[in-house]
């Protein structure tokens, strides 16, 4: 303390001077520092916002319900040079008949071709399975899709995308997921209104069937009486 106490005025003041200096470059390079990041981060939104993006998914079809696989670019911009690979290999579980094509080759030369030219918003729709593939316990059902382009500045950040079957087999049909039940119902219905047809099974209320074993029998119309 008593050296302290022993610095002149002057002294003092070139102390504070260079605490304040040295504080002062602490801040500058903070604020470097901070303007460097804002900098990188405005620079790759700008690119990410004037790039292509290329997704792969597996959809459902709405119609028929069979499995479709999608390549589709959503960006604002050209994919160029698209390379995509599957993990584990995409395999179809639908059996091909005489004159059919394999779908699991197909969709191996598919996924083993590069595709030059992605214009934005195309969209690429493969036929990959039928809707049997969900209860089929005996093949994959999640699979990693890596995709990799190049854009108008060059080779666009690696994207990958997981694909879980089990989460999108109840989005077979958009908006209805039960209309191949009520399908079947209508012709069930239909069965058991034709003349002097016994079904084994009725409608409920609400389009359900009676249990098995309460038969039931159609009256026939009547005729009106005549006056």
């Amino acid at each position: 303390m008593d050296h302290l106490r022993a610095l002149s005025t002057d002294s003092w003041t070139v102390v504070v001077a260079v605490v304040a200096a040295l504080i002062a470059v602490w801040q500058a390079s903070i604020a470097r520092g901070t303007a460097k990041r804002q900098l990188k981060l405005s620079e790759r939104i700008h690119r990410e916002q004037n790039e292509p993006y290329v997704i792969v998914d597996i959809q459902p079809d709405p119609l028929h319900g069979a499995l479709l696989l999608v390549i589709e670019n959503t960006g604002p911009t050209v994919a160029r040079d698209v390379r995509i690979s599957c993990d584990p290999p995409l395999e179809s579980g639908w059996a091909p008949r005489q004159g059919e094509p394999d779908l699991t080759q197909v969709m191996q030369e598919v996924l083993g071709r590069r595709i030059p030219i992605l214009p934005p918003h195309r969209r690429l729709t493969f036929l990959f399975d039928n809707k049997n593939r969900f209860q089929n316990d005996l093949l994959p059902r999640v699979y990693t899709f890596t995709v990799d382009a190049n854009g108008p500045e060059g080779k666009v950040e690696t994207a990958q995308y997981i694909v879980d079957l089990d989460a999108v087999k109840w989005t077979l049909i958009e908006g209805r997921p039960t209309k191949h039940l009520e399908d079947k119902l209508v012709k069930i219905e239909k069965a058991i209104r034709e003349p002097g047809h016994t079904a084994r099974r009725g409608p409920l209320p609400g389009g359900f069937p009676l249990p098995d074993g309460v038969p039931v029998q159609v009256q026939q119309p009547t005729p009106a009486s005549q006056e």
